[in-house]
């Protein structure tokens, strides 16, 4: 099925042969409301893969950046990866490109923490040839967990990357992830009848569990 996930155990595949990408599991403070994650619609327009599949922020990085990401995963160290600046700065890029953040940025209107990052390798199915064969991609999928503590009302509703952009609280996210179904983030996501199968969405909701983020209570 299109934006089906496999992932494989182990993070030692090298990077040349699994493609480097880095998605954001993009929490709101709303206390004392429940804890949000933002969560878009991928834009048949300017996305050539993954079209209309509900995800969480990514963005492809460069090899000599995620070259150095891996390695201190390997090592077991990722909140010291989460302190990387090179890590703060791709996730600033993402809030810019993806999200419709430059300006905000610029002001000095957006303020954020890079939690925790993780990285998982598996094969994702990105869309289907003539014949109906399925086309996959092997990928690093970096997961940073980041806390937006100012700026969420700057997020608009639809970039040229996602349309919409909608936050879900983090147990509908949960049972979004674990059914497959985007319905159950309860955001109107039914309307885009965008499926919910992405690695980038499975490696969100490990990290909410890794976080200890994973209840709403």
């Amino acid at each position: 099925m299109y934006g089906r996930r496999d992932p494989v155990p182990g993070i030692e595949r090298p990077l040349e042969d699994f493609s480097p990408v880095l998605a954001l599991t993009l929490l709101s403070e709303n206390w004392p409301a429940p804890r949000e994650i933002l969560v878009g619609v991928r834009n048949p327009a300017a996305n050539k893969t993954h079209q209309g599949v509900a995800s969480v922020p990514t963005r492809r990085v460069p090899l000599v950046l995620a070259e150095a990401w891996i390695e201190a995963l390997r090592r077991g160290r990722p909140h010291k990866a989460a302190a990387r600046l090179d890590l703060r700065c791709e996730v600033a890029n993402i809030f810019s490109m993806k999200l419709g953040l430059a300006d905000p940025l610029e002001l000095g209107l957006v303020r954020f923490t890079v939690v925790r990052l993780e990285g998982t390798q598996g094969i994702s199915v990105i869309g289907e040839d003539e014949d109906g064969t399925a086309l996959t991609e092997n990928l690093t999928m970096f997961n940073a967990c980041v806390v937006l503590e100012e700026g969420r009302d700057h997020i608009p509703k639809a970039t040229a990357s996602y349309d919409p952009l909608v936050w879900g609280t983090v147990d509908n996210f949960l049972a979004m992830t674990a059914t497959y179904d985007a319905g159950r983030l309860d955001a109107g996501l039914e309307d885009a009848f965008a499926c919910a199968y992405g690695l980038c969405l499975q490696t969100s909701a490990r990290m909410l569990e890794n976080t200890g983020q994973a209840s709403d209570e």
